[in-house]
Formats: C-alpha cells, sequence, structure tokens
C-alpha cells in the first residue's frame, strides 16, 4: 500500500490519504454495528472532517470554471446537507422540540463564525510566521447573502406571531432561495489563486478537472450524508452521558458537529489568503439554513407527521425571535 502511494503524484496521495480517514466511519456506517458514543464522535468526525478537506479542495478549483457565485452556493450547499439532514428527520419524526433547536443553533453559529473566522485564522496564520490579515474585502456580490438573510430575518416574526410554520411559510422561505439563486447565477469564471490540492486540480485540463471536481465533490457529499447522522447521535449520547440538556446539545454541540465542513472550508480559504471566499461560503450556508431548510421543514412534517402546519412552543418561538436578532 505505501509503495502505491509513493508511486502517485503527491496531490493524488494526499487525497487517497484523506479519504482512508473516511472509510472506517463508512464501513461501520454501512455495516450497521454499533459503536459507544465517544467512539462514535472519533471515526464518525473523522469520516466528516476528512470528506470536508476534499471538498475544500475541489471549491477552490471549481471556481475556475464556474462563476464565483455559483460555486460558493454549490459548496455551501453540499456543505450544509449534514445539518440540513438531521433537521429534515426532526421534522419527518415529528420531534418538534428538536427542529428549531437545530435550525437555530447552526444559523448562529454560522453568522458567528462569518465574523469571527478571519480573525481566528489570522491568528493561526500570525503564529506561523505568514502574516496576518488586515481587512476582509467582501464583493458587492456577497450583499445579496445579506439581503436575502435580512428577507427571511423580517419575515420570521409573522412565523412567531402565529406560532406555527405553514405551507405557505414554505413558499415564501423558498422563493427567496431561488431569488438568491438568480441573483448570485451571474458573473463569468474568474481565474482564482490556488495552493496545494486546489492548485495541481487546477492545473488539469478543462475535461479532467470537471471529472476530478465532480467525483470528489460526489464522494465528499456522499460520505457526509452516510456519516453525518451517526455522527450527530454520537455527539447527543456523549452530551447526555455527561449531564448535558438533550435541547442544549441539539442546539450548540450537534450544529458545531455537523457545520465542520463550512468551518474547514472556510479555515482553508483564508488560510489561503482567500478570506472573502471563506466568509462567503459560511455566509451562503446561513443562506441555506434560514430559507431553504426552515421552508422545508413543515413540508416535512406534514410528509411525516401526516398533519400540519408545524407547531412552535414558547421557547422555540424565542429561540427564532433571538436567531433573527442576531441575524
Amino acid at each position: 500500500m505505501t509503495g502505491t502511494l509513493s508511486a502517485l503524484p503527491a496531490w493524488q496521495a494526499r487525497l487517497a490519504g484523506m479519504a482512508a480517514f473516511t472509510v472506517p466511519g463508512l464501513l461501520i456506517r454501512l455495516s450497521g454495528a454499533h459503536v459507544p458514543p465517544v467512539l462514535g464522535v472519533l471515526v464518525f468526525g473523522g469520516a466528516v472532517m476528512a470528506a470536508a478537506f476534499m471538498l475544500a479542495a475541489a471549491a477552490e478549483a471549481a471556481e475556475v470554471d464556474l462563476s464565483p457565485g455559483i460555486a460558493v452556493a454549490g459548496v455551501a450547499f453540499v456543505a450544509v446537507l449534514p445539518e440540513y439532514v438531521i433537521e429534515i428527520y426532526f421534522a419527518f419524526t415529528a420531534q418538534v422540540e428538536y427542529v428549531t433547536a437545530s435550525l437555530t443553533g447552526s444559523t448562529r453559529l454560522l453568522l458567528s463564525f462569518a465574523v469571527g473566522m478571519p480573525a481566528i485564522a489570522s491568528m493561526v496564520m500570525a503564529r506561523r510566521g505568514v502574516g496576518q490579515l488586515k481587512v476582509v474585502q467582501l464583493k458587492p456580490q456577497r450583499r445579496v447573502d445579506l439581503a436575502i438573510i435580512a428577507a427571511a430575518s423580517c419575515y420570521a416574526p409573522l412565523i412567531v406571531v402565529r406560532g406555527h410554520l405553514a405551507w405557505q411559510d414554505a413558499m415564501v422561505l423558498l422563493a427567496l432561495y431561488v431569488l438568491y439563486l438568480r441573483r448570485i447565477s451571474s458573473g463569468s469564471p474568474e481565474p482564482p489563486h490556488l495552493v496545494g490540492v486546489a492548485a495541481e486540480l487546477g492545473k488539469l485540463g478543462k475535461r479532467d478537472r470537471r471529472r476530478w471536481v465532480a467525483g470528489l465533490m460526489a464522494f465528499s457529499a456522499s460520505t457526509i450524508l452516510a456519516t453525518a447522522e451517526p455522527f450527530a447521535h454520537s455527539v447527543l449520547g456523549t452530551g447526555t452521558m455527561v449531564g448535558i440538556s438533550p435541547y442544549l446539545v441539539v442546539q450548540w454541540l450537534v450544529p458545531l458537529a455537523t457545520e465542520m465542513p463550512e468551518l474547514v472550508i472556510a479555515f482553508v480559504l483564508i488560510q489561503h489568503r482567500r478570506p472573502a471566499q471563506g466568509v462567503a461560503v459560511l455566509l451562503s450556508s446561513a443562506v441555506s439554513q434560514w430559507t431553504l431548510a426552515l421552508g422545508t421543514l413543515p413540508i416535512a412534517y406534514a410528509a411525516g407527521a401526516g398533519e400540519g402546519p408545524l407547531p412552535l412552543f414558547p421557547r422555540e418561538q424565542v429561540e427564532v425571535l433571538l436567531t433573527m436578532g442576531l441575524a
């Protein structure tokens, strides 16, 4: 095996090494075996982390062929899938008390890191002696992200006042997401400054590059989807073992685990001197959560519970209002 890896180009060997870290989690998931929560955190968390780094490389290389907005939105959507799947699962199984806990926690996490991630990465870069970030200059196109988040936040009080999520809310929120995709789809590909594995992917011919990027994204997305749910359950089990409230675990620890892909991608982009793109991934993920995910929840609830609308209890109403204030 070592001889085989040494025969590969360095960048392919690095990708193979990352893929190897996903194998234990995938095998356990496919076999249906049950593992202790702490071991599950390590095994499934390792798979999610490795897949996130592979997705980060593919995300950077994708900007060679796609418009910047679509590339960022596509990567953000794939990266947010773990949390999205868990939120849909809670709604479909009518675990109403956990639906908004997961959604509000993940949205707050993404918005907080969108502000704080450049500072964290800058400190790490300073320790390595490679300089610090002074300013993060967002392109005017990124104002669309902020405008859509603001529009969804302005609409949120209507949901809170009614005390439930109905199909009308789903239509409004999903329409905002469609509008977001249309507004960011303009623009031509720009040659990004790539480093590491992404740089090697960027040097490939157009046909080979697209195959590699598509393959890496498909593998990463499949791995994340397969291991995100058991990873979240392992985090939930570990938290309850040490006496943490299940609601707080779902609101804070599970999103921290399932949003790992976005955080890794943003950190890698900032480390590669592309802070604007890193922040853009986090903002785009927040848009997906606050429009696409929130709008899909009443549909999933109706499909699973056979009734509707999706009720919001007093605690959930307060949490939605608090998240709206942060947004």
